[in-house]
């Protein structure tokens, strides 16, 4: 009786380390996708195939670039072409992940940008949240510093308050 007990208790290990070895493998591709979807060297086809057809796309905050949703055939042709990539027409020239983490459905990157921007200098930092679905990103929410992008790409002015 001992013996069946034990080697049951084996079994029921040997089932949960191995669901758990199969979540961090979920995790560590998740991961690498979404890393290789905001790599410079991606190609935009490559970059593109990592999207779930029912993909959404929100830049959070409250600049003038926030807050609408944009979906697979939108992000790139009007998000990317017509209102973030002529701030930054030369693109960035270095994003760095500085952290990553996640679980089964979702992945958050940490990363830092550099890219020269139309009024100068633009360095921003990005907390950078996917949802995935059925392996691919479904939908993915940037957080970055609004004052940043509505002072250094759109020349906005502070202005003390009374």
């Amino acid at each position: 009786m001992k013996h069946l007990l034990v080697s049951t208790l084996l079994m029921l290990l040997s089932q949960i380390a191995l669901a758990d070895h199969h979540k961090n493998s979920i995790v560590t591709q998740q991961i690498a996708a979404a890393k290789t979807f905001f790599a410079l060297d991606t190609p935009p086809a490559e970059a593109d195939a990592l999207l779930h057809d029912d993909f959404e796309f929100v830049f959070m905050g409250r600049a003038q670039i926030s807050n609408v949703v944009y979906t697979k055939e939108t992000f790139r042709s009007v998000f990317m072409n017509q209102v973030f990539g002529p701030l930054v027409p030369q693109g960035f020239k270095k994003i760095e992940f500085i952290h990553a983490f996640g679980d089964a459905d979702n992945v958050a990157l940490m990363a830092e940008g550099d890219a020269e921007g139309i009024n100068g200098r633009y360095n921003n930092s990005y907390a950078l949240i996917l949802r995935f679905k059925d392996g691919k990103i479904h939908r993915l929410n940037e957080y970055a510093s609004d004052l940043l992008v509505e002072t250094a790409l759109y020349k906005q002015q502070l202005t003390p308050m009374d």
